[in-house]
């Protein structure tokens, strides 16, 4: 049949990426079919009687086997195939491998929201494991980004099976812990991640979606599920196939992201709906977020974590966070890469972030995974525990560091002050970074337009735009930048950078966007890290109080981490502009709701001699880069 098929020319018009698991030829594509087998499309019930998709892939032989659960809302095939090397090496040794996916998505049954059912339906996927023929009990969670964000929730449920996790990119799993009020990255410093956010969800995250009828059968849901993809016009891209919504995704980049107002920036270019229109109605502390599934203050989980995320992840300053929040619980650890989101495991030995090489990144994750799993899931040798509970690279430095938490207790903080004549504004100007507290001063001026913003270049997402040159961004008149004279010694620095700016402004509200930047003696500017925060949130979410114009404002800057070495001739940069757009949403000043709004108010902020921000630096460290 095939060879009829494909001589009339039709199975070749079959996309060779169909999906994972409508296709039986994963274990071919995981080089595991000589000693696995793998059943489709169960539907695992949960307690609310909604069936979700399961794939199991096991070994032909043995029972009572470990198995490593992955859930998701993207493509199973995905999950799998973009860690192939692990996964086909977990199976031959003696692993099962569950995926599940969310509710919602692929071919799951129930409604599309945001870590919905982290909590219980993960529960019951892990009492689901443990209750089959071939399973001894133990589970271990991987994954990365939506599926990583899943397993902190899930770890607070500490249910007995529930053995180890790995999550990995995970920060959009957090709500409110101690340091921390993003509501699972949604915002920073109360501002709204429009671009990272709205770019996923168009894609993905859809509330409602075509789905199979729930009376067929078993051989019925694979023989379709082989048939008909799953998954949104665009993602159908990926896989080469035609796609009518490609006006779609162009509408919501950078172009469509300035829409107004705001909110509707989706629903204008014709995405389905999805938790991104009411979010974008939601402040910090609305109490509708307390319906989603993150991990909050009050939770303890006792679950063994390998916390893995990259200094360039949008949610790096969260993960740090977790574990400071979790380091009292046993078996927390810390790996933090110099690598944006979920890029960790493929970094190398000659690695670049972006356009900034930083060295040998590389660690042989696969061995040290297996190992985690192989002593919690199976009573392997204990001293994959031997390791440092934080293990950070030390970006500049090529190098990576063992520290034993975060913040690092030898680290000694040092202030740099904002200085200037008044003329910070640009590269052209002449603010200052000094460690001496300045005598006097005149304020820095800058003028924020909502509808000339800032552009975002760098940070946010992904490894190729994460790490920029910002000199084009900073050749702006509307920036602040502060700088170091060329430094004599290095200065490494590792953990959370805070900072006080003094700011007043003629507008009723406004944004402050601080970027943290490593200047090279040729003149590169590398952005490490973006903080952010909406002035009428300066005294905090549950107090939001618009600004009288020209008043001056204590403002706290917090969110800004880096581990990055400054060396010898390298300079350190503070930038401060109005807007970084459209990584963050405008603010358009008004002081009224934003999200709803069309009308602008052009404003005038001025930071004030005294600010100034505070750096661990850790003494006596080198750089291991002999290049």
């Amino acid at each position: 049949m095939r060879i009829a098929l494909a001589g009339l020319g039709l199975l070749t018009a079959i996309p060779s990426g169909v999906g994972l698991a409508q296709r039986a030829d994963i274990l071919d594509r995981l080089g595991v079919a000589d000693v696995a087998q793998v059943e489709r499309m169960i539907m695992v019930p949960m307690r609310d009687g909604v069936r979700l998709s399961t794939a199991v892939i096991r070994p032909k032989s043995g029972d009572r086997l470990a198995t490593i659960l992955i859930r998701t809302p993207y493509l199973k095939e995905q999950e799998l195939l973009g860690y192939r090397s692990l996964y086909a090496a977990a199976v031959r040794r003696g692993y099962a491998i569950v995926v599940q996916n969310e509710r919602g998505t692929e071919w799951s049954e129930g409604q599309h929201r945001f870590l919905a059912g982290a909590r219980t339906d993960g529960y019951d996927a892990l009492t689901w494991i443990a209750a089959q023929p071939w399973s001894n009990g133990r589970v271990g969670t991987i994954g990365c980004s939506s599926s990583a964000e899943h397993q902190l929730a899930l770890a607070a449920m500490n249910h007995p099976a529930h053995r180890a996790m790995i999550p990995m990119s995970a920060g959009a799993g957090i709500g409110a812990i101690p340091g921390v009020s993003t509501q699972g990255l949604f915002y920073k410093g109360g501002i709204p991640q429009l671009g990272p956010w709205a770019g996923w969800y168009v894609d993905f995250g859809h509330v409602n979606r075509p789905k199979l009828p729930p009376t067929l059968t078993q051989d019925e849901r694979i023989r379709l599920a082989d048939f008909y993809l799953p998954y949104p016009k665009p993602e159908a891209e990926r896989f080469g196939l035609p796609s009518v919504s490609s006006g779609i995704r162009g509408a919501a980049d950078a172009g469509g992201l300035a829409h107004l107002p705001s909110g509707s920036v989706l629903r204008s270019a014709g995405v389905p709906e999805s938790d991104f229109d009411t979010f974008m109605t939601m402040a910090p502390t609305d109490p509708r977020w307390l319906a989603i599934d993150f991990i909050r203050d009050g939770d303890r989980p006792r679950v063994p974590a390998l916390h893995v995320n990259g200094w360039h992840d949008v949610g790096a300053f969260e993960t740090i966070k977790l574990y400071e929040y979790l380091r009292d619980q046993p078996n927390q650890y810390l790996i933090m890469a110099p690598t944006a989101h979920c890029a960790m495991t493929r970094a190398t030995a000659d690695y670049r972030t972006g356009e900034r090489p930083v060295g040998n990144a590389a660690q042989p994750y696969d061995e040290l995974f297996l190992a985690w799993f192989d002593h919690w899931l199976r009573d392997g040798p204990a001293t994959v525990l031997d390791r440092p509970r934080v293990q950070a690279f030390l970006e500049g430095g090529n190098r990576w560091l063992s520290l034993p938490t975060l913040p690092v207790p030898t680290a000694r903080s040092t202030r740099f002050y904002l200085s200037s004549t008044g003329r910070a504004q640009s590269l052209r100007g002449d603010g200052r970074l000094l460690t001496e507290q300045p005598v006097g001063g005149t304020p820095d001026s800058i003028r924020s337009d909502p509808m000339q913003p800032v552009p975002s270049r760098g940070g946010g997402c992904c490894d190729r735009d994460a790490v920029r040159d910002q000199r084009p961004v900073e050749a702006r008149p509307d920036v602040l930048v502060y700088s170091t004279p060329p430094l004599t010694r290095g200065i490494a620095v590792m953990g959370e950078i805070t900072g006080t700016i003094y700011l007043s402004t003629s507008a009723r509200d406004t944004d402050v966007h601080v970027k943290l930047v490593d200047v090279y003696p040729d003149g590169r500017a590398f952005n490490l890290y973006d903080a952010a925060v909406r002035l009428r949130y300066r005294t905090g979410f549950d107090t939001p109080t618009l600004a009288t114009p020209g008043e001056v404002y204590p403002v706290e800057i917090t969110g800004l981490v880096a581990g990055n070495y400054f060396g010898p001739g390298h300079r350190i940069r503070i930038e401060i502009a109005g807007s970084n757009f459209p990584g963050f949403e405008r603010n358009l000043q008004t002081g009224g709701r934003n999200h709803d709004e069309t009308r602008a108010v052009v404003a005038i902020n001025r930071v004030h001699p005294g600010s100034f921000f505070d750096f661990p630096v850790i003494d006596g460290i080198q750089s291991g880069d002999k290049r």
